[in-house]
């Protein structure tokens, strides 16, 4: 790898999940089951709408994630 300047790289999450953003997410969900979270829905579009769906993407006009649906 090294003569084709080549390298690998990665990246763990699991040692950010320890004891202390435990209570983080309990919180979370709590606020989730009461109601008191909510999350925004995405947007869905006919497959025959991919053009429409891929616009609304790159124009930022559409928030969490896109569904093709058939």
């Amino acid at each position: 790898m090294l003569d084709k300047n080549q390298s690998l790289r990665g990246f763990a999450l699991l040692p950010l999940l320890g004891a202390g953003l435990v209570p983080d997410l309990q919180s979370l969900f709590e606020l989730a089951a009461s109601g008191e979270l909510r999350l925004l829905p995405g947007r869905q579009f006919p497959l025959h709408g991919a053009a429409e769906a891929y616009r609304a993407i790159e124009s930022r006009m559409a928030t969490g994630k896109v569904v093709l649906m058939s």
